[in-house]
């Protein structure tokens, strides 16, 4: 017998949930979102543990800034990817100093 499958939370809901507080709601994305979001790091860096720092800078930083997140603007990929392409250009830069 095979249970059914659970209904994905919007990731609005999820992001309002974290404003709340509601650290379930990060866990939830980062389960939806981390492989999108090192295959993103990854391909910029080229380097598992630049990657790995990167990746958790954007889930944190997605976390810290859920309250001033527009549920209707930008998705939540976006956000995450945004953020990651200046993390990894910030990083970039420093190897190059």
């Amino acid at each position: 017998m095979t249970l059914p499958e659970r209904p994905l939370t919007a990731d609005t809901t999820l992001v309002a949930r974290m404003a709340r507080g509601d650290r379930t709601a990060l866990v939830e994305l980062m389960a939806r979102y981390r492989t999108t979001a090192y295959a993103v790091a990854y391909a910029l860096l080229v380097n598992p543990e630049d990657t790995e720092s990167v990746v958790s800078e954007a889930f944190d930083d997605l976390w810290h800034g859920a309250q001033r997140l527009d549920p209707d603007g930008n998705s939540v990929h976006d956000r995450l990817t945004s953020v990651i392409h200046l993390l990894a250009q910030r990083r970039i830069e420093a190897r190059a100093r």
